[in-house]
């Protein structure tokens, strides 16, 4: 990893991190990614080290670190060039369990968060659904009182860790006349009667990793499920968004140093014409472009977890970053196969794998589109 000064007080921390997963991961990620599957040690792996309790605190297990500690975690586990992997362990351990932390009830969080952060229970969050998308408002998945407990019915897709996982923090609308006080978030058993994987998804990239279609028919739940309070669902998903996003955004930023990082090396060794590939203009100015728009999303995106740190609003800001590095990380990948040539173009080198992995993460979290929108509405607000 190139030294960032932003984390410099987390330089061993940072350096711990890439022994372990250049030495322990980086070796077996192409035999995982040709399996289209990544084995559940890999959790049990990071959660002995203490990596999958960054965020929570040791009276579970944790370490209670804070969000720049996370932030640097993410730039540094998203070297691995398998961003379906990194970001399976980061929805785990730095959003879900996370989030079930903060809104969860002392019960449920007794119960998953021990097994959690030492990777022996994998969490989900489900938030979108087949006919819904990005747009959370108009989910269909319903909370039903019934007595002392609630049924949950309907289908949540495209689920991260969906088909591994233990527990799911399930968004749901408990009341349709109540806008957005009428949503509510539970955490589900997976071994609950009537839930059911419906099926995987097969995908472009994040090969390793699992993406999965859940179903709920009359799933049994009582009140120690509920995240914080009834109708307080849709004001959490908005809160935990704002870092899931800046996770994918500093995700997306190592993937894009790597990317500059092998494209680098190889037009300074590859010759052509006589001479180094990068000595060509057109070259070396692809090659000046990526590290602009790395340079350029590090500051975005740092100020952003700065906010997000200080307890700042920062929906603004982390939308902007997430549109300009995810889509900006993309276009480095595209110039990275560019610069390899017909090389590029195969599974020999890294590029078109980074390609094809970072091509989610102007989609994933709320897409570039819904970015935009976030953004309008918030200068339009002052």
């Amino acid at each position: 990893m190139r030294a960032i000064p932003y984390y410099a007080e987390h330089e061993a921390f940072v350096d711990s991190v890439a022994k372990l997963i250049h030495q322990e991961l980086a070796p077996k990620i192409s035999e995982w990614e040709r399996a289209n599957h990544f084995p559940n040690e890999v959790f049990k792996l990071l959660g002995q080290q203490g990596y999958l309790g960054l965020l929570i605190s040791e009276k579970y297990g944790g370490i209670g670190g804070d969000y720049k500690l996370a932030g640097a975690w993410c730039e540094v586990f998203g070297e691995l060039p398998s961003v379906g992997l990194t970001v399976a362990v980061n929805m785990h351990s730095l959003v879900i369990s996370h989030a079930l932390e903060i809104y969860g009830t002392e019960e449920a969080k007794s119960k998953w968060l021990p097994k959690a952060v030492i990777g022996e229970a994998l969490g989900a969050y489900a938030f979108t659904e087949p006919g819904a998308g990005s747009d959370l408002a108009h989910i269909r998945t319903t909370a039903t009182r019934k007595g002392s407990t609630w049924l949950i019915n309907g289908s949540k897709t495209f689920i991260t860790n969906g088909a591994r996982a233990e527990y799911i923090l399930v968004l749901t609308k408990t009341d349709p006349n109540a806008g957005y006080s009428g949503f509510t978030t539970f955490v589900v058993d997976a071994k609950s009667k009537g839930f059911k994987v419906s099926r995987k998804l097969h995908k472009l990239g994040w090969h390793a990793s699992d993406t999965a279609e859940l179903f709920f028919s009359d799933v049994e739940v009582d009140d120690s499920c509920i995240l914080g309070k009834v109708g307080e669902g849709w004001a959490q998903a908005a809160a935990n968004l704002n870092w899931e996003r800046l996770m994918l955004t500093l995700t997306s930023l190592a993937g894009a140093r790597m990317c500059l990082e092998t494209a680098t090396k190889y037009a300074l060794e590859r010759k052509a014409f006589g001479r180094a590939v990068s000595d060509f203009p057109v070259i070396s100015g692809y090659l000046k472009d990526m590290e602009r728009k790395i340079l350029l999303g590090e500051a975005l995106a740092h100020r952003a977890l700065d906010d997000l740190s200080n307890h700042r609003d920062c929906r603004l800001l982390v939308a902007a970053a997430k549109r300009m590095v995810c889509d900006d990380a993309v276009w480095i990948a595209d110039k990275a196969i560019q610069i390899h040539g017909g090389y590029g173009y195969t599974t020999e080198y890294t590029p078109e794998r980074w390609w094809r992995d970072l091509r989610l993460m102007p989609i994933g979290g709320g897409t570039s589109e819904i970015m935009g929108g976030i953004i309008t509405k918030e200068l339009a607000r002052g």
